[in-house]
């Protein structure tokens, strides 16, 4: 059982900071997954339930910000880490998503389909499931930047 999760990231912060796609994690259980990409839509494609992919962005600031996108429990579920500290990395972060006890753990259990975080430099970022396939299997989310 695959599931897809189709991302447009829209960047409408007025200060220019532009933000780029610096990283890509995918967490392996349930035969893992892959990041493809066509224009500037990202596509992760995972082979079960219990896997998820995550996308660091950084801009020429230094800002730095960690979105994780998956599926827990046959559940769609996302977070955002705005405030990274040097030398955190998406390969870092990711797996703390999967140890008990962590804050981390606690989102896949939450299974949001929105949330929205402001970084120390007033950055929001928000990242929102806006289509579900009926059979559950196949979403789309946008992540704004502003």
């Amino acid at each position: 059982m695959s599931y897809t999760i189709v991302v447009r990231v829209i960047d409408a912060t007025n200060n220019n900071s532009n933000f780029t796609l610096a990283e890509k994690t995918v967490w392996h259980y349930a035969n893992g997954g892959r990041w493809s990409n066509t224009d500037s839509i990202q596509t992760l494609t995972m082979g079960g339930s219990g896997t998820s992919g995550g996308l660091r962005f950084m801009c020429g600031t230094g800002e730095e910000f960690l979105v994780v996108l998956g599926i827990h429990n046959y559940k769609r579920w996302c977070d955002i880490d705005v405030n990274l500290a040097p030398g955190d990395t998406g390969m870092k972060i990711h797996p703390e998503y999967y140890t008990d006890g962590t804050p981390q753990n606690k989102l896949l259990w939450d299974q949001l389909s929105e949330i929205e975080k402001t970084s120390a430099k007033g950055t929001k970022v928000n990242v929102k499931y806006v289509q579900e396939a009926a059979d559950g299997k196949s979403f789309v989310v946008h992540i704004t930047i502003a």
